[in-house]
């Protein structure tokens, strides 16, 4: 007599059934759609860091240089003597509320039409860049920025509209992302971040 073990089941040689075919490659096409999606979803965060990052180091690389360029304003190796006919009559950095014109005799020949010691820093907000000037037209000094600001101060820290009285130069540099976030309601799109620096000049006179 054919009896059957308990515990064990009942092998059909038919194999899977045509519905359970079905919903086997449902799940699978399920989770192949979410695996795919998740995917999707991490490429896209990726680019946004990617854009992120770019951004902040050129807000960086903008605030950089041009304290630097003003840190050299005024430098005048012949006003180390100071004989009215060795000292250069030039100032530092000029009072432009549309630009930052900065001077230094690097040479020391007495002049300031060299190369690299006159330069102006205008900024497109058109085409947001941030443009440099050193005597051979404006060339492209930094992309994507959004807002480049300059305030003047005096010895004691307060605006001045006076060439002469400036002492510090106060920045502002807001750059944005080279490409808007369709997912960031903000700006257009258009993550930003802003800097601030407040540079002393140590070669103007006090």
């Amino acid at each position: 007599m054919n009896k059957e073990m308990p515990g064990i089941s009942k092998w059909s040689p038919q194999g899977y059934t045509l519905v359970e075919v079905v919903v086997a490659l449902g799940l699978s096409l399920l989770t192949v759609s979410v695996i795919y999606a998740l995917y999707i979803q991490e490429l896209k965060a990726q680019g946004v860091r990617e854009h992120v990052l770019d951004m902040q180091q050129q807000a960086r690389v903008v605030v950089d240089l041009v304290t630097r360029e003003i840190l050299m304003a005024g430098y005048d190796p012949r006003g180390v003597n100071r004989d009215s006919d060795l000292t250069n009559d030039f100032e530092g950095i000029t009072y432009d509320p549309g630009k930052l014109s900065i001077k230094a005799d690097l040479n020391g020949n007495g002049l300031v039409s060299d190369a690299n010691e006159s330069i102006v820093f205008v900024h497109d907000a058109t085409t947001h860049m941030l443009r440099r000037n050193t005597g051979g037209g404006n060339q492209p000094f930094g992309e994507d920025i959004e807002a480049f600001v300059v305030d003047y101060l005096d010895q004691g820290g307060n605006p001045t509209t006076n060439s002469k009285a400036i002492r510090q130069v106060r920045i502002l540099v807001t750059a944005r992302t080279s490409q808007p976030d369709p997912q960031y309601g903000k700006n257009g799109g258009y993550r930003t971040v802003t800097l601030h620096s407040r540079i002393t000049m140590r070669n103007s006179q006090s």
